[in-house]
């Protein structure tokens, strides 16, 4: 993990933020440069700043108008942000508006300032920031995020202590991410990957998750698996194409291992990829996961979902990093996967906000997931069917949905 620390409008690279960074992580890993505000237009100073960004594991810290370009490189990099007292409208904030800053760059301000959330931006707001006293709306607004804190607009109490808390938040967030986090009729189909010991490990593989795959840096890692939770099209739709695109775009030097729940799974899984898909038996290994023999994998756990796939649905039980992390893939019924739930673990658990007998009816989950949540197990939710809907049920709560890469 790398920080890229900046500053506030009239501030310096040697600020409060950076010093409680220090104190964290090694200030090898941190980069804190002075920002010349006055000088710099802000469409420029960005492109500087992205120039500093040379790996994919940096997490942007911005105060005051630093959270605003920290913000503008959390998007365009799609990486995480935190965000002190962020000024998220600067052509508005008289302290630069009346600081003699050229015209052009404050009308730059007002066309780049942000209009929509921003999903990896977590921000600390004080409870009495005199430069932006009404700072908590905006930051509700564009901050998926916000936890209010003592201080001032400059001083934030405990600063150190609300950064460290919110690099463990990132990191928890981070523990799966998603290529998609939709039901089957959504635009963008469920499925997670981790990578554990130098291998991309996916759960599911429904097409639309192929095409962010292939655009990933996967000849960097040494094997590739598939675990399979069941074989609706919108889990395993994309598996076939991306056996041949992962053998040939690699000149035939690696095999991804598809992984099915059962060996019962297994037989319909050769027959789809074999006789139905067509690919050759070379391209790919495929084992049960009773013969899984890795750290990362702990077992397949059957449930319940549709009746025609009966005793062919599964979720997960894995160890990532170190975590105990359970899967529910599309299930009916938490109940096979709670003995697993222990305090601090991660659960990804499917919700929907549509009755059925073959989904967690969010409505009736919803108090049993906040229990879980209170016990200590961090509840992510997956495979929605109305995400704008299920983010409003759990706005108050410590749910969170699951978070998407890209």
């Amino acid at each position: 993990m790398k920080i890229l620390n900046l500053h506030g409008f009239m501030g310096e690279a040697d600020n409060k933020n950076y010093r409680a960074l220090c104190d964290i992580i090694s200030p090898d890993d941190i980069i804190s440069p002075q920002l010349k505000y006055m000088e710099t237009l802000p469409s420029k100073l960005i492109e500087q700043l992205s120039n500093l960004v040379d790996s994919d594991d940096f997490i942007f810290v911005g105060q005051s108008l630093g959270g605003w370009y920290a913000d503008k490189l959390s998007r365009k990099f799609k990486r995480p942000c935190i965000l002190t007292n962020p000024c998220y409208y600067p052509h508005e904030l008289d302290i630069i508006s009346n600081s003699g800053i050229p015209a052009e760059f404050l009308e730059q301000y007002r066309e780049m300032s942000a209009i929509n959330q921003n999903e990896r931006a977590y921000t600390l707001c004080s409870d009495n920031d005199t430069i932006l006293s009404d700072n908590y709306s905006n930051c509700a607004m564009l901050s998926e995020q916000v936890v209010r804190v003592q201080g001032s607009h400059s001083t934030i109490d405990n600063v150190g202590e609300h950064i460290s808390e919110l690099l463990t938040s990132i990191q928890n967030d981070s523990m799966l991410l998603f290529l998609g986090r939709g039901s089957a009729f959504s635009d963008e189909h469920n499925s997670a990957f981790f990578v554990e010991d130098n291998e991309l490990i996916l759960i599911d593989c429904p097409a639309t998750s192929y095409q962010k795959v292939k655009k990933m840096k996967w000849e960097q890692y040494d094997n590739i698996y598939i675990l399979i939770t069941h074989t609706h099209g919108d889990h395993s739709g994309g598996v076939g194409t991306m056996l041949q695109y992962v053998w040939f775009a690699s000149y035939m030097k690696e095999k991804v291992t598809v992984v099915a729940p059962s060996l019962e799974v297994k037989e319909d899984l050769i027959q789809l990829l074999m006789r139905i898909e067509g690919c050759e038996k070379e391209w790919f290994n495929i084992i049960a996961a009773n013969e899984l023999d890795k750290n990362w994998f702990v077992a397949a756990v059957p449930t319940t979902h549709v009746k025609p796939l009966e005793g062919k649905c599964f979720g997960y039980h894995l160890n990532i990093h170190g975590n105990n992390v359970v899967y529910t893939g599309d299930t009916a019924t938490l109940e096979p996967f709670e003995p697993l739930l222990l305090c601090n673990s991660f659960l990804y658990a499917e919700a929907a906000y549509y009755k059925s007998e073959v989904h967690l009816f969010m409505k009736d989950m919803l108090p049993e997931f906040i229990r879980l949540s209170k016990i200590g197990v961090h509840v992510y939710l997956m495979h929605l069917d109305v995400e704008k809907e299920i983010k409003k049920m759990i706005a108050d709560t410590s749910l969170k949905l699951a978070r998407l890469y890209e």
